[in-house]
């Protein structure tokens, strides 16, 4: 294993919250900060409404735990995120002519549970028709040894000539991969040429989701940041001292034993374990990835007032910040070189110097103009959140789809012959979702529900089904009998374990053919909400996928400032707020407010009120206690960045 070199600055620390975020815990930790640090209780405490917020970026990782220490020594749950590697995504079959495909972008993902996927868009350059086209995805690992292979064919199809057509493919594998690679080939396996007209950053774009913590925020783990939160449950001097020790008189011990116990276990008690970095998270990065910019020059250019004067504070706050670190480091290599002897004089200088930079981070982050914007515009307690799920609940129960009530109903009248039989039936369904096309989907389950407990089933015996927009219906009839073995392995599979984490169920879900991401989800939820008493499935950890509908709500009711909080992906100030938000609202399904407020935000003609401009509140689900932020433009329009 490589050791990771100390000084590399590739870590940055984030306060993410107080123990469970309570109004006297957070009193308690700003009355401690405001006399230990002598900083004014008023200040310390818009830090931590401010939750979660950057205290310092560009660190090595003894800096970063130091840091780490001063606020977590009282009652703080603290961040520590690292910058990790990316693959490579290249395309092959260039160099034959003439081109007939491009590949115009491509985007790499890796779940929480260790799933991979590949999404892109290819575009039909040739003159005509291309028929039964189908995406290959090749993985690499050091030294371009090949791994494995997954396919998948384009959902549109034919594609006609100047259109494009989505593709997903999803597959299994580790931290190792070095090089993915795309190519387009017919259903006879002959390759099509193709070029890359994809942007540049594109062709190492990935999802920069935030990362885990256990306390009282919780997020799903990343592929490019790894973040894993640290928990000191003994006070600060002690910690240090100790530390000192080890320094001066004892031999070094490695990383591994330094770190244990690692982030091996699944599930963890939210208030009760410590966690350390895992020696998998000090692995050293093949190539380093850029970091994302956090200035306000955008403000600047888009003429936001302050925005001049933001930057050229948080410039200011960048070199002091850094001298800072300097004096931290410096201490860090008095303390190498003191001996016993002078042990008590350095426990006496790194104790000092470690207050200070925490002491100078408080100040220079509350005098931040960009942290007085944010103050003016959103409530940081949310003190209608109650309000706020209550309006969640009467959505969930005024609005059953159209397959649960049938669903109930061929229950009552004994319609299916065992659990299996309705798991299958609900996994068909959600198969047969694709897009907002229900009543078609309705359609064909209910033309084969009865079919599909049959050991097998031959081509002649399915019905005509419905189409859809991409598929014809004799060709969907085709892809369903090649899927139904894949599903009834699955459907077993599910049965045979009565609880689920939601992650594991997702993945397992998406082995089957045609069964994407939002399909898995909208089966995970009707077997929750259908057959729970069979199968079993913990939400605690889900994420919320945030769309330009769902943001444009988030903003309006103050969850994130659109001028400061930009969403681009996982990682993300909007992204991390908005996740933080769904958790403290409902902390055992934070993925519940997701279909409520991308609803809201939607179109008229869907049942939308929250419009990109002159929304229509009348009717709202939470017209009553919105703040109505930012109706003047459109919220997503500013703040989105994906």
């Amino acid at each position: 294993m490589v050791e990771l070199d100390q000084h590399e600055g590739r870590f940055r620390v984030l306060l993410i919250g107080v123990g469970n975020n309570s109004e006297e815990e957070k009193d308690f930790f700003c009355q401690n900060i405001s006399k230990a640090y002598r900083i004014p209780f008023a200040d310390a405490r818009k830090i931590v409404d401010r939750c979660p917020v950057i205290l310092k970026k560009n660190l090595s990782l003894r800096k970063a735990e130091l840091i780490a220490k001063a606020f977590t020594s009282f009652g703080g749950s603290v961040s520590i995120e690292e910058k990790r590697q990316t693959p490579r995504v290249s395309l092959e079959f260039q160099e034959l002519a003439p081109h007939q495909l491009a590949l115009e972008s491509s985007y790499v993902q890796k779940s929480q549970r260790g799933t991979w996927s590949v999404t892109g868009r290819a575009r039909n350059i040739s003159d005509g028709m291309l028929n039964d086209t189908w995406v290959l995805i090749q993985l690499f690992e050091d030294f371009e040894e090949f791994i494995a292979f997954e396919e998948a064919p384009l959902p549109i199809n034919p594609l006609p000539s100047g259109q494009t057509s989505p593709f997903k493919v999803i597959f299994e594998g580790d931290d190792s991969l070095i090089r993915i690679s795309i190519a387009f080939k017919n259903a006879s396996g002959q390759p099509i040429p193709a070029v890359d007209k994809r942007k540049k950053g594109e062709r190492l774009r990935t999802d920069k989701g935030a990362g885990r913590t256990l306390s009282s925020l919780r997020m799903a783990p990343v592929f490019e940041e790894k973040s894993e939160a640290i928990e000191f449950t003994r006070p600060l001097e002690i910690m240090i001292r100790e530390e000192e020790k080890e320094i001066s008189g004892v031999p070094p011990v490695s990383l591994q034993q330094e770190m244990e116990p690692t982030l091996s276990q699944e599930t963890r008690d939210l208030r009760g374990e410590a966690e350390r970095i895992s020696e998998e998270s000090l692995l050293l990065p093949v190539k380093p990835i850029e970091e994302i910019p956090e200035s306000s020059s955008t403000l600047v250019k888009e003429g936001i007032p302050g925005g001049e004067e933001s930057e050229k504070t948080l410039s200011q706050e960048t070199t002091s910040l850094e001298e800072s670190g300097r004096a931290v480091e410096a201490t860090l290599d008095g303390v190498e070189l003191a001996s016993r002897e002078d042990q008590g004089a350095v426990e006496s200088h790194l104790g000092t110097s470690v207050f200070q930079e925490a002491s100078q981070l408080l100040k220079e982050i509350t005098e931040s103009p960009k942290f007085a914007e944010v103050e003016e515009k959103t409530d940081p307690c949310f003190s209608w959140i109650g309000y706020f799920r209550d309006a969640v609940e009467t959505f969930y129960q005024a609005s059953r789809d159209a397959f649960s009530v049938w669903f109930e109903e061929c229950r009552k009248k004994g319609g299916f012959e065992s659990s299996l039989h309705g798991l299958l039936t609900i996994l068909v369904h959600s198969r047969f979702y694709q897009g907002s096309e229900s009543t078609k989907a309705l359609e064909n389950t209910q033309k084969l529900f009865q079919l599909i407990a049959q050991p097998s089933l031959l081509l002649d015996q399915i019905p005509p089904l419905e189409g859809t927009s991409f598929v014809s219906g004799e060709a969907w009839r085709d892809l369903f009998q090649r899927a139904l073995p894949k599903v009834r392995q699955v459907g077993n599979a599910v049965l045979e374990k009565k609880a689920w984490n939601v992650f594991d169920l997702e993945r397992m879900i998406q082995v089957i053919p045609q069964m994407g991401y939002q399909n898995s989800r909208m089966a995970i939820r009707w077997i929750n909400g259908l057959i729970s008493d069979a199968v079993g499935v913990d939400f605690s950890d889900t994420r919320i996928s945030i769309g330009e509908d769902l943001y444009r709500v988030a903003s309006r009711l103050g969850i994130v400032n659109p001028h400061l909080d930009y969403y681009e992906s996982g990682n993300s100030m909007g992204d991390t707020k908005i996740q933080s938000f769904a958790i403290r609202a409902f902390p055992h399904y934070p993925a519940k407010v997701e279909e409520p407020m991308a609803s809201m935000g939607g179109p008229e003609e869907q049942g939308g009120h929250c419009f990109p401009v002159q929304p229509w509140c009348e009717g709202c689900l939470f017209n009553t206690f919105c703040p109505k932020l930012y109706l003047d433009f459109n919220p997503s329009e500013k703040g989105m960045r994906a």
